[in-house]
C-alpha cells in the first residue's frame, strides 16, 4: 500500500485538502515529507500544466495517485444527477476532461460529489438512471483511455445518494466493469457503516481506493478511529491501491501531512 497526500492549488477554506497553493511546491512537499504520490483535486482538469507535473514527478520519484473531481460539484454546481440535461451533459463533459489528463498522468479518477444527489422525493429510480447514464459514458472514455474510475461512498450528510459500501457495490454491479471500483473513506465510513472491517472484506477486490481522515475529519491519530483495524482488514484482501490522505489541513498543512504520515506508517510497520 502507497501513501498518498491531497493538493489543491485553489480549494474553498473549509475542504478536506491537506497541501495547498502551487502544484509544484506541493508536490516538492509532498516528497521531501516522504509520501509515494499525491492525489490532485482541481477544478477544471485543463487548468493543469501536465508536463511541469509529470517533470517534478519524476524528479522527484512521486506518482499522481488520483485525481479529485468534487471542486466540479462545489464550485460549478455539476453533477449526474442535475435535473437539468444541459448540466448534466457539462458535469459529464468535465469528467471526461479529468479522464483525459488522468491518462497522461497515470492516474485514476474519483467520482464523489460529482454523482449529486436525488432532488426529488419519489423520483429516485429516475435520477438514478442519469448518473447510470453518466457514468457509462464515462466509463467509455476510461475504457478508451486505460484509467480506472472510483466512484466513493458519501455520507448522509453531503449525498442522499449511495452512502454505504453496500449501496456502492450495489451499483457497480450493473457496469461490472474493470475501468471501475469502489471507492471508501474512513471519514464517511465513521457515520455510515457498521463495521469497518466487514465493510472492506465484503468490497474485496472491487475496492479500488481509500481515503483517510479521522472521525472529526483532523488527520489519522486525531480522533478515535482504529486505523490499525482498518489495515488489518486491508492487508486481509490483499488491497494493493493508494491510502491517500484527505482530511483537514490543521494545525497547519505540513504539520497535517508530517503528522498523519509517522502515524499511519507506524501501524503499517507494526503490523
Amino acid at each position: 500500500m502507497k501513501l498518498s497526500v491531497s493538493i489543491a492549488q485553489n480549494a474553498p477554506a473549509p475542504a478536506p485538502f491537506v497541501l495547498r497553493g502551487p502544484y509544484v511546491d506541493s508536490l516538492r512537499k509532498a516528497a521531501a515529507l516522504g509520501y509515494d504520490a499525491v492525489e490532485i483535486h482541481v477544478r477544471d482538469p485543463r487548468e493543469l500544466e501536465i508536463e511541469q507535473i509529470l517533470k517534478v514527478c519524476r524528479e522527484e520519484g512521486l506518482t499522481v495517485s488520483t485525481l479529485g473531481t468534487g471542486l466540479g460539484y462545489v464550485v460549478d454546481k455539476l453533477s449526474l444527477t442535475h435535473p437539468e440535461a444541459k448540466v448534466r451533459q457539462e458535469a459529464v463533459k468535465r469528467l471526461l476532461d479529468h479522464i483525459e489528463v488522468a491518462s497522461y498522468l497515470g492516474a485514476g479518477v474519483i467520482i464523489g460529489s460529482m454523482r449529486g444527489v436525488i432532488g426529488e422525493a419519489g423520483q429516485f429510480k429516475q435520477y438514478e438512471g442519469y448518473a447510470a447514464e453518466g457514468l457509462a459514458l464515462c466509463l467509455e472514455k476510461a475504457k478508451e483511455c486505460g484509467v480506472t474510475l472510483f466512484l466513493e461512498a458519501i455520507n448522509r450528510y453531503e449525498t442522499n445518494f449511495l452512502n454505504t459500501a453496500e449501496e456502492g457495490l450495489d451499483f457497480l454491479v450493473r457496469f461490472n466493469s474493470p475501468y471501475l471500483k469502489l471507492h471508501l473513506d474512513t471519514f464517511h465510513m465513521n457515520i455510515e457503516e457498521v463495521d469497518f472491517s466487514e465493510s472492506i472484506k465484503k468490497a474485496g477486490e472491487a475496492l479500488g481506493h481509500v481515503h483517510f481522515a479521522d472521525s472529526n475529519r483532523l488527520y489519522p491519530g486525531r480522533g478515535h478511529i482504529d486505523f490499525k483495524e482498518i489495515i488489518i482488514a486491508l492487508r486481509d484482501i490483499a488491497y494493493n491501491g493508494y491510502i491517500a490522505l484527505e482530511c483537514l489541513p490543521y494545525p497547519s498543512p505540513e504539520e497535517a501531512a508530517a503528522g498523519a504520515l509517522k502515524y499511519i506508517k507506524r501501524l503499517l510497520a507494526g503490523i
